[in-house]
């Protein structure tokens, strides 16, 4: 045999095993109800303080769609009124996105929500998030909104729905 094999068959039953480094056997033992309750102190500020980052993480992602509201309004402005391919591209993307995005809120702030008793916690809440989230959706809508309407698309005289009223003559234009 050489120096590094070792005979199983060879060891009886009565050899020990020592414990590994920094194993403490008092941990194994029951823990008294002083010690519970400081414990369970302890993983209800952990709790809180997850659910501090949770919600924090929740408002970076309901205010992301204000950083694209400057973009979008810069985008509506250098397109035109006219009606190009591109102008009509970025209309469509002031409606179809943020609808899109509305419609998956529940799903977008799933995994900022709190399970267990971290539920009921103050400011656990994600309401306020999610109507942050909508009403900024909506902020861009209405810029979609605007744009069409300064494309003239937008049907808002008696004359776009009535076909016996003549349109409004304009009887000069600014340059």
């Amino acid at each position: 045999m050489s120096n590094w094999s070792v005979d199983y068959a060879s060891l009886n039953g009565s050899l020990k095993v020592s414990n590994p480094v920094g194993f403490e056997a008092s941990a194994l033992q029951r823990l008294s109800k002083s010690e519970k309750s400081q414990r369970q102190i302890g993983s209800d500020r952990e709790d809180q303080h997850q659910v501090a980052i949770k919600v924090k993480r929740a408002w970076d992602v309901a205010m992301a769609p204000a950083k694209s509201i400057p973009m979008n309004a810069i985008m509506i402005y250098m397109s035109g009124t006219g009606l190009q391919i591109f102008t009509v591209m970025v209309t469509a993307m002031l409606f179809f996105n943020p609808i899109k995005a509305i419609m998956q809120v529940q799903q977008t702030f799933s995994r900022f929500e709190s399970t267990g008793a971290a539920r009921y916690q103050p400011g656990a809440d994600l309401l306020m998030v999610k109507l942050a989230f909508v009403g900024l959706h909506i902020v861009t809508i209405c810029l979609g909104v605007y744009k069409v309407n300064a494309m003239g698309l937008l049907p808002n005289t008696a004359s776009d729905w009535l076909a016996f009223i003549k349109p409004k003559e304009i009887l000069e234009f600014a340059a």
